[in-house]
């Protein structure tokens, strides 16, 4: 897989100096992404996260307030490396339903062909983003996280997605809605047909593809809501 460098647009409010501008931030990203991976974010400090990359911890708080704020820009980049591969994986398509049957495929599906910066394991921060989006958005906070950029990212991802569903069917009443569901569905579903599965349609003993499954269950419920007229 070729290293290249990708960039992303991140709120500045999230840090307190961008990772991704210097060599030591770089590599506290990566492995940031490891060990949260590894331990989970609930035992995660920086502490644990100075003694993996061999600096101090003072160093990490040079870029980030607190683990909340390094976990929020982790997921603030994977949505807006998502929306780089969407636009990537689309650009070429002029089919409309086709053109948002890609996007599907691209968020259950991309890493596996991504182009991969050496900071980020892909991987590893899909299940991190699996496991701990939701804790960046239900917070006590929200709100005024909301008014600070925090969430960027992810509505224009779900702007991209929504747009598309108008293109296929103008009537729909609720494409927003949808796109949003479509997102959490891609992380989600894939999670419980692996450790959930009688919270899907996945027999508990069948050996199938988490993400084909995926992928096939959100293309269902996509023709299932939208009207062919695109």
């Amino acid at each position: 897989m070729p290293q290249i460098h990708i960039s992303v647009d991140i709120c500045d409010t999230i840090y307190l100096r961008d990772p991704l501008e210097t060599v030591l931030g770089r590599k506290m990203i990566k492995h940031a992404v490891i060990l949260l991976h590894e331990i989970g974010f609930e035992e995660f400090n920086f502490k644990k996260l100075a003694i993996r990359m061999g600096s101090t911890e003072a160093s990490v708080y040079r870029y980030f307030e607190n683990k909340y704020k390094l976990l929020a820009y982790l997921v603030a980049w994977y949505w807006d490396f998502m929306h780089f591969m969407i636009l990537m994986d689309t650009r070429n398509i002029p089919d409309k339903r086709e053109k948002l049957y890609r996007m599907v495929d691209t968020l259950v599906n991309s890493l596996k062909t991504a182009p991969v910066p050496e900071y980020i394991d892909h991987e590893k921060l899909h299940m991190i983003v699996v496991e701990n989006a939701s804790k960046v958005y239900h917070t006590k906070q929200v709100d005024r996280l909301q008014k600070e950029g925090f969430y960027t990212n992810f509505k224009k991802l779900v702007k991209r997605i929504s747009d598309a569903i108008r293109d296929i069917d103008p009537d729909y009443m609720y494409p927003v809605a949808l796109a949003t569901n479509i997102v959490d569905a891609s992380l989600n579903n894939e999670y419980y047909i692996e450790h959930l599965p009688s919270l899907t349609d996945v027999p508990e003993d069948a050996q199938v593809n988490a993400k084909t499954e995926t992928s096939k269950m959100i293309r269902y419920l996509l023709d299932r809501a939208l009207v062919r007229n695109g």
